[in-house]
């Protein structure tokens, strides 16, 4: 057989998810995370596990494992309480260097923390590192470039890091097989987490944690977390997002009343809007803002740029608003309103408030 024919493999190791949370609050986008280590590691053969770092995790450990991990690595103590590159860097390292076969796979989510720390790791280990995914899968791939002869061969089991690119035009799949652990992180609200099963067991496996001196060499002094009021977008079942069609700030006072029509309803708007200061930008749907998936997302005065769409494209059902029969978004709508959003929202507000309980409103949305 030649080298281009040769199947090259590794002992099969674990799917790692690297779990997030924030003063004892697990992150959605972990969970996010499961669910699609999950579809990995039954595609592999191999075993899903979670690494959570922290301070009094008991109940952070027990929603793991109801969420799909067959093993959790659990390192506990005072020194962790808040994330601090050097210290979370630390535990990963000792625990990844501890197993005797690396993990085939390594996920983290696409945040401040993730951003943060998955370089640093994929650093100390030589591999390579796919950030801001949108889609993960395994599969063969076939290196014939012969500038490095020891890489030509077969890889049967390659992790398929899916990501936009082009200003999202495309989708590029960006492969790494050439050593394990093979790196991603997604966005958050792009994978489907798996549902919670209350029976499931799990090994619970603690970590010991071992930090040096140099690794304190920043110090968290106080955290101050603003807390913003309402639901928030991510865990939002209705959106109603404005956009550069409202002609100004005051627009928003529309789009507030007419997702108070709905129960756990938030506001979201375009980037244009943020940008002109209209709307604060926790509010922003999109690349640059937050990835969504409602179950009903209302645009109104959105052009449907790519950079929007990106962020709300999975949206279970998408109504647009908007005067320019010609907008972009209107391509990819389930329903679309060509008119004047002062005319059409007060009417469907009129409407929605005609509807005497949330129950009833509720059965609105779900028949969506």
């Amino acid at each position: 057989m030649t080298d281009e024919g040769k199947k090259i493999s590794s002992p099969k190791g674990e799917v790692l998810v690297i779990a997030e949370q924030i003063l004892g609050e697990l992150q959605p986008v972990t969970l996010e995370l499961l669910g699609a280590g999950r579809y990995l590691s039954d595609k592999l053969g191999s075993q899903l596990t979670c690494l959570v770092m922290g301070h009094n995790l008991a109940e952070i450990t027990e929603k793991l494992v109801s969420y799909g991990a067959d093993a959790v690595y659990v390192a506990d103590h005072p020194d962790l309480t808040c994330y601090r590159t050097l210290t979370y860097r630390r535990v990963v390292v000792d625990l990844l260097d501890s197993l005797a076969i690396p993990p085939h796979i390594c996920l983290l989510g696409s945040t401040t923390t993730g951003r943060d720390l998955a370089p640093r790791i994929a650093a100390h280990f030589e591999t390579g590192l796919t950030a801001d995914c949108t889609e993960l899968d395994v599969g063969p791939y076939e290196h014939k470039s012969k500038v490095d002869p020891s890489k030509v061969g077969i890889y049967e089991e390659c992790l398929y890091a899916i990501r936009p690119s082009f200003g999202e035009s495309l989708k590029a799949r960006i492969l790494g097989p050439w050593k394990n652990p093979q790196m991603a992180t997604t966005r958050p609200g792009q994978m489907t987490p798996l549902k919670p099963d209350s029976n499931r067991q799990a090994k619970i496996i603690p970590v010991q944690v071992s930090i040096k001196p140099e690794d304190n060499r920043l110090i968290v002094a106080e955290t101050l977390r603003e807390v913003g009021k309402g639901i928030k977008l991510q865990e939002a079942d209705v959106i109603v997002a404005g956009g550069y069609g409202l002609g100004s700030a005051d627009g928003f006072q529309l789009m507030n009343q007419l997702a108070a029509c709905f129960p756990n309803s938030a506001v979201g708007s375009s980037r244009k809007v943020v940008d002109l200061g209209w709307i604060p930008y926790e509010h922003q749907v999109g690349q640059t803002g937050k990835t969504v998936r409602p179950k009903v997302y209302i645009a109104c005065g959105i052009s449907g740029a790519i950079q929007h769409r990106v962020g709300m494209s999975k949206s279970s059902l998408i109504i647009a608003i908007n005067k320019d029969v010609d907008a972009p978004i209107f391509k990819f709508a389930h329903h679309g309103i060509v008119g004047d959003i002062f005319q059409i929202v007060p009417e469907m507000i009129r409407q929605l408030e005609s509807v005497k309980s949330d129950k009833e409103v509720q059965t609105v949305v779900s028949t969506h």
